[in-house]
């Protein structure tokens, strides 16, 4: 009777223990499944999150200005973004209306943040998520009145390289047409010969290495530098005169000498095939009475 008993426990214990590992083993596939579905689906996001300003702020209001990129094959409209996290509250969002497939543009968000620290901020874009961490600076306490001094060095810096990015995108239009000017006055026999762009042209990309590197002062210095050098190339562009006639032909002597020097060879030449001409005519005419 109690063999029977056992007997009966073991084949017991041997199904329990077949349904528990068919359990898990479904519960582990099904965990693989969810886990392969989120990496996929987060490869695929329709919404890019390119950029986001600024990272270091103050207590109070704030402006966060977000740049997303269309990640879908077609244009997607009026895309906001909610910005929540410890001590922050929204009060406006201004979206964007339309943005085309592969496009970028920003979502401007205000609100007014009421802790200082490291916080870390969630942003929903659409059916997307997304965390940024910022240093909110409390202006009250010495530590962070540092960071605020260097926080403001930072941004006037960051204004004065755009200021000299806008100057510099200015001064290469101009010079670009100041190049098309001096290719037409050498065309139309304009003497141009004092005129020369290439300092200039140092000029400018000494500025642009400038801008890469951060360094404003030699860039503020070579800015100084280009716009003197294009007035000055300028008005000798503007005060060229046009070549007289006679210097037109000193200019091309060697244009005229080979254009002339090719006049007389065809001349020679065909002189020569005229008289070999003739000389192949009067031996033929010899040949002709001798068989006579």
């Amino acid at each position: 009777m109690g063999k029977r008993i056992l007997l009966i426990l073991f084949f017991v214990l041997i199904f329990s223990s077949a349904g528990i590992y068919a359990v898990g083993n479904e519960t582990l596939n099904q965990t693989i499944v969810d886990n392969s579905t989120a990496i996929q689906n987060a490869t695929i996001s329709n919404i890019i999150l390119t950029n986001f300003m600024p990272k270091e702020v103050q207590l109070g209001d704030v402006q966060f200005n977000i740049q997303v990129q269309n990640n879908k094959n077609e244009t997607i409209s009026n895309t906001f973004a909610f910005v929540t996290g410890n001590g922050f509250s929204t009060y406006n969002v201004v979206p964007i209306v339309s943005l085309a497939s592969g496009q970028k543009d920003y979502i401007f968000v205000y609100g007014n943040l009421k802790q200082a620290g490291n916080i870390n901020l969630t942003i929903k874009i659409n059916d997307e998520t997304f965390y940024q961490n910022i240093t909110v600076i409390n202006q009250n306490t010495e530590s962070d009145q540092q960071k605020l001094d260097d926080l403001k060095k930072a941004q006037e810096k960051e204004q004065e390289i755009k200021n000299i990015s806008d100057q510099l995108s200015v001064i290469k239009q101009n010079f670009t047409i100041l190049q098309n000017e001096f290719s037409k006055k050498s065309s139309d026999n304009y003497d141009v010969s004092l005129v020369n762009l290439n300092t200039l042209d140092n000029y400018l990309h000494n500025i642009q290495a400038d801008i890469l590197t951060g360094n404003v002062d030699d860039a503020k210095v070579n800015l100084n530098l280009a716009g003197e050098e294009y007035l000055a190339q300028k008005n000798k562009l503007d005060n060229a005169v046009k070549l007289p006639l006679i210097n037109i032909i000193k200019n091309n002597v060697v244009l005229f000498s080979t254009f002339a020097g090719a006049i007389l060879t065809f001349f020679a030449l065909y002189e020569l095939f005229k008289k070999k001409k003739e000389d192949i005519s009067e031996i033929s005419k010899k040949i002709v009475k001798k068989e006579k």
